[in-house]
């Protein structure tokens, strides 16, 4: 037995080539088998190989990797066997074989191992299934992303615009600190800008650089370092040189308050001296800190003596506001007098035409109040006068015709220590006035300049002409109206009396001022009144002791045509009756009452309104119901014209009647146009009533 093994394996054997006898046929088909089977396994292992480094994710790689050294261990022995055909090399062969053993175990158990976990690999099926769910998801993935891509492609779109608007905003923005810095440059009046709170640089325009003798690219600031402060100018107020400290600027910054119309002198280095008003305004941070300041310099020196023209003004303007105001106040109380009067006197009139014959007594003493009422009627004219609403009758006039006609007059009015001179210019331009109301200025002033004199000898002078006046010229009368250059006619009344101190004269057109023991102190009032409401002037020259002279001045008229006056109402002793319904419209319920009673007497029915509220709405209820209505002018929540023109729209052909208080001429003018059928004065009586009625209704 053991000489059998030793024979195996020793080395006694023969080459293969020995088995298969030598023959050349077998020993080229066994060699060519082995050696084509090495081949294939020196091949297979090498595809295995390529496959593997290119699938990477293939699962086992090891696997395969050993598979491929098995196959070419399998490869070697096949080529051994070609070998050992001619050499008997058997521990070569038997060593390869138990490598390829080996390497056949190691991958058998690595196979089983791995056997289990290969078989929780997905099938073909679920490898489909998993594909499609993966594609679906792709798909969904991909819309996400598309989506996602069209907001990124939207908003960079957006961010496009945006920057796009930005950059336009950027354009129009320096276009705007173009315009900005080239009205910086060009506007007329000095700026100044200061960037820091103490002021120590300061940049200056055009405008300012030019007041100051420097030039827009200097530090103008007088607190600026020792060795930028300019030299070239310096600022004084009051005659005083300011410190850096006082100036407007430096004031506005270190107080944070506005500097406004802050009065000082530059002194340049020529020798000029140029007079600024100063407005400067600090400037703030977002945190609401003071950071800088900006101020406007005005150059006022040309204006400097205007300046004293203008306060000059201003006294005059304050004055004729203080006159303006008195006259509002004075029209006031005359309108309120008036409706009074107008019970007074109507109800007087009413009882007068009710007495029986032997009712003499009666009568005289209803004439008495028909009479006192006219007087204080005549003194609310005149403080309607005063107040530029007195009733006028416009015609042309001739100043010194209607001096020389009122002479008489004037003559006999005055004392008879006076005596009265004419200087009577003829030929003069005619100008638009009421006669009665001149004359009454010129009573006035006539019998002021005889009590002026007293009982001693003395002249009042009254003269006329004409004059071409300035705007210069009428600066200089005290009550002008800032009336319009060129021709006025002139009337002056002069006295050689006591005259007036300024005090005096500064109130003497003041309504119920006097020097007077009976004086009312209504005469010069009425008189600047009427001086006013003829669009004129007056001046007033007048010294202690050395008399007193009174210039008016009223704007000529070449023109022939004359302004239509107003016709007096006159009574007729006819007696007359209408009839139908009348609306009587008034707040005051004196005036109702009154009315009522009148038309009444003349065999009207009536309606009451105390406003033209009330009115409006009788009226619409019985729109054609009314012959007649009497409207006053001056009502609450509702004033005559408003009415007027409600009761128009509800019934155009509605006659009405105006009544009111104040200036007839200008209410008719007022009106014109519009259809009013009359106008009643207040206070007014049973025959001025009936008189109207007689011009208007058939």
């Amino acid at each position: 037995m053991n000489n059998w093994f030793t024979e195996l394996c020793g080395a006694a054997f023969m080459p293969h080539g020995q088995c298969y006898l030598w023959k050349p046929e077998l020993m080229t088909l066994h060699g060519v088998a082995d050696g084509l089977i090495a081949l294939s396994y020196y091949s297979i292992p090498l595809v295995i190989l390529h496959f593997v480094r290119k699938r990477r994710d293939i699962p086992f790689p090891a696997i395969f990797l050993m598979f491929g050294a098995f196959i070419v261990a399998c490869g070697t022995t096949h080529l051994i066997e070609v070998w050992t055909i001619w050499q008997p090399h058997y521990w070569l062969s038997g060593i390869v074989k138990m490598i390829t053993a080996i390497i056949s175990i190691v991958t058998t158990v690595a196979l089983v191992r791995i056997v289990p976990v290969a078989l929780t690999l997905p099938s073909h099926d679920d490898l489909r299934r998993l594909n499609a769910d993966l594609e679906n998801r792709v798909q969904a993935r991909t819309a996400d992303l598309t989506a996602a891509n069209t907001r990124l492609h939207d908003e960079v779109h957006q961010r496009e615009q945006a920057e796009a608007e930005v950059r336009a905003l950027n354009i129009r923005l320096q276009q705007r600190i173009d315009e900005m810095a080239a009205l910086f440059d060009l506007i007329p009046v000095g700026i100044g800008i200061a960037d820091d709170i103490g002021c120590r640089h300061i940049r200056s325009n055009t405008a300012l650089a030019a007041m100051l003798g420097t030039s827009t690219q200097q530090n103008i600031s007088l607190s600026a370092p020792p060795e930028e402060v300019p030299v070239s100018f310096k600022v004084l107020k009051n005659g005083r040189e300011l410190a850096p400290h006082e100036l407007p600027m430096q004031l506005a910054t270190s107080t944070g308050r506005p500097v406004i119309e802050f009065e000082e002198t530059i002194v340049r280095g020529d020798g000029q001296q140029i007079d600024v008003i100063a407005n400067a305004v600090p400037l703030h941070n977002e945190a609401g800190e003071v950071r800088g300041c900006v101020a406007t310099f005005v150059d006022v020196t040309a204006r400097k003596q205007a300046v004293e023209d203008r306060l000059s003004f201003e006294r005059q303007l304050q004055e004729t506001q203080k006159l303006e105001g008195l006259g509002v106040l004075a029209g006031g109380i005359a309108h309120d007098f008036n409706n009074l009067l107008t019970g007074i006197l109507g109800n007087a009139s009413l009882a007068r035409l009710g007495l029986q014959p032997h009712q003499a007594n009666l009568a005289a003493s209803l004439q008495n109040i028909e009479q006192s009422s006219m007087r204080a009627a005549d003194l609310c004219k005149q403080l309607l006068a005063y107040a530029g609403k007195g009733r006028f009758v416009i015609t042309p006039l001739d100043i010194s015709a209607l001096v020389q006609e009122t002479a008489q007059m004037l003559e006999v009015s005055i004392n008879k220590k006076t005596s009265l001179q004419l200087h009577l210019n003829p030929g003069l331009p005619p100008f638009q006035g009421d006669a009665t109301q001149i004359r009454q200025v010129l009573m006035n002033l006539v019998i002021n300049a005889s009590e002026a004199i007293g009982d001693r000898t003395g002249v009042v002078t009254i003269q006329t002409g004409c004059v071409d006046v300035t705007s210069d010229y009428l600066q200089r009368f005290a009550i002008h109206e800032h009336l319009a250059e060129g021709e006025y006619v002139a009337l002056e009344v002069a006295d050689n009396g006591s005259g007036m101190s300024p005090e005096t004269q500064a109130r003497i057109f003041d309504p119920f001022y006097t020097t007077k023991f009976t004086g009312r102190g209504l005469g010069l009032a009425a008189v600047l009144g009427i001086v006013r409401g003829h669009k004129g002037a007056i001046k007033v020259y007048s010294e202690p002791d050395r008399g007193t002279t009174f210039k008016l001045l009223f704007p000529a008229t070449r023109s022939e045509s004359a302004v239509a006056a107003k016709k007096h109402a006159s009574s007729t002793a006819t007696p007359w009756h209408g009839s139908g319904h009348v609306l009587i419209i008034d707040d005051e319920p004196f005036v109702r009452t009154i009315a009522d009673q009148i038309f009444k007497m003349l065999g009207f029915t009536t309606a009451l309104a105390s406003d033209g509220l009330e009115a409006i709405e009788i009226v619409r209820a019985s729109p054609t119901a009314f012959k007649l209505v009497l409207l006053d002018l001056t009502m609450p929540r509702m004033d005559g014209e408003e009415t007027l023109r409600k009761l128009r729209l509800i019934n155009p052909d509605l006659r009405v009647i105006l009544t009111s208080g104040f200036n007839e001429q200008s209410t008719i003018n007022r009106f014109v146009g519009r259809g009013i059928a009359g106008f009643l004065p207040k206070p007014f009586t049973v025959d001025m009533l009936t008189e109207q009625l007689r011009k208007i209704l058939p």
